[in-house]
């Protein structure tokens, strides 16, 4: 399903070197941009959470609930 501005999402652990620096959990969708570095055609979201914003994949996200 595609990822779009203001979709409430859920999404996995954030997890490096064996840390988890985001646990799994729900949050919206605030902006949707091309991959950076131009490598891939795949498109990455900003997802505001309750302690703040990270960028994923959309690929990672999964859509739960939107706001119109």
């Amino acid at each position: 399903m595609k990822i779009n501005v203001g979709d409430r999402v859920s999404y996995p652990d954030v997890v490096v070197l064996g840390q988890t620096l985001i646990p799994a959990g729900v949050g919206m969708v605030v902006d949707v941009k091309a991959d950076p570095y131009g490598k891939t055609s795949r498109q990455i979201a900003v997802v505001e959470y309750q302690h703040g914003q990270f960028e994923t994949f959309t690929s990672a996200l999964q859509v739960v609930g939107r706001i119109d």
